[in-house]
């Protein structure tokens, strides 16, 4: 119950601040846009999780990745090109980023 709390606590805050930010926004993603675009484009589902990384351990960020329909073992994340991105307390609402294929690394994204 709690982690529900959390997440729809994240959502309210995440929407407060695309609202906002979308202006600034200069071409590029995070994951929740680009997981967005991907299921608009070619349907398949949108994942919710934490993020596995973080300098404050009871602060944790939500990550979105998209998995396709026909495959459920084709799960793709669009993570930061730097790592340095993701260890900082408040990270950058748009970043430049990679998609990355699976969810082998469990200390990465």
């Amino acid at each position: 119950m709690w982690n529900y709390f959390k997440l729809t606590v994240w959502a309210i805050f995440w929407l407060m601040l695309l609202v906002v930010m979308i202006p600034f926004r200069k071409k590029r993603d995070n994951c929740l846009t680009w997981a967005q675009r991907k299921q608009d484009n070619e349907g398949g589902y949108l994942v919710i999780r934490w993020c596995r990384t973080s300098k404050v351990r009871w602060l944790r960020w939500p990550h979105f990745l998209w998995m396709s329909d026909n495959d459920e073992h084709c799960l793709q994340h669009y993570i930061p090109k730097e790592h340095a991105h993701t260890e900082k307390l408040l990270p950058r609402p748009w970043f430049d980023g990679v998609i990355k294929y699976g969810d082998k690394d469990k200390d990465e994204n």
